[in-house]
């Protein structure tokens, strides 16, 4: 709906695409987003607000070709851009505010072990690394703690709290209705 109301007029979903994860193309063939096809949910929603970020502000470059890591060489002008893209995506989809708020209500020190109730609580599609950058940005956690954070295995965890993966629950939902 948000991609139609601003001017986006197709979507697109592509197989096989193994650097490139996210494209926006403003061109004489129109206004569009290709999207690699089978991602799971969080990359998915994660990709579409980051393209809608370009589309709102980057209008200009005309294509916008977003991968896991672009591809070299990259100015600095253009990390930038995709810094930008990915602030814009993770407070498009769980704004800072209600992080902030969620994260209290919780209560408790930042942990995994919070981060998985947190994503549980909200239901939110951000990604768990999203999660723990934020949280470092925040003060919520130091530096130092984000080398442990790296090391989570976050679906087991999720299954050890709450029998289930959280991604799993979700797709059972979408597809009972």
């Amino acid at each position: 709906k948000v991609y139609r109301a601003e001017g986006i007029e197709r979507i697109d979903f592509w197989p096989n695409l193994k650097h490139i994860r996210a494209a926006y193309f403003n061109d004489e063939c129109g206004v569009s987003v290709m999207l690699a096809r089978g991602l799971p949910d969080e990359p998915t929603i994660f990709s579409m607000a980051h393209e809608l970020k370009h589309h709102l502000v980057d209008k200009d470059l005309m294509v916008t070709l977003c991968g896991p890591a672009d591809p070299p060489p990259i100015t600095d002008d253009r990390s930038a851009i995709e810094i930008g893209a990915e602030v814009f995506a993770a407070e498009f989809i769980y704004p800072e505010a209600d992080f902030v708020w969620d994260f209290e209500k919780i209560g408790g020190p930042c942990n995994p072990r919070a981060l998985v109730r947190l994503k549980e609580a909200t239901s939110t599609t951000l990604s768990y690394q999203a999660m723990v950058k934020r949280s470092l940005r925040l003060g919520l956690l130091h530096y130092t703690d984000e080398f442990r954070f790296a090391v989570v295995h976050w679906g087991l965890l999720e299954k050890r709290l709450f029998g289930r993966r959280l991604s799993d629950a979700r797709r059972q939902q979408r597809l009972a209705k």
